[in-house]
């Protein structure tokens, strides 16, 4: 997966007509360091079951 920088999802948004708003609570992830501390905390193993809620565009689990 392509890194998520605002400028990338900002034209994909655009390429599928979803314009997303800060407004309704909707905010994406785009800072690599805090996704990897993030994945990291959870301290997660091959066996471990985890179900994400609000997944986004996806940021978290393609680290996972």
């Amino acid at each position: 997966m392509s890194r998520q920088t605002k400028t990338f999802l900002m034209q994909r948004f655009r390429e599928v007509g979803i314009q997303p708003a800060t407004r309704h609570g909707q905010n994406f992830l785009i800072d690599l360091n805090l996704q990897q501390l993030i994945v990291d905390s959870a301290d997660l193993s091959y066996r471990d079951v985890v179900l994400e809620i609000g997944t986004g565009t996806g940021a978290l689990t393609a680290l996972m």
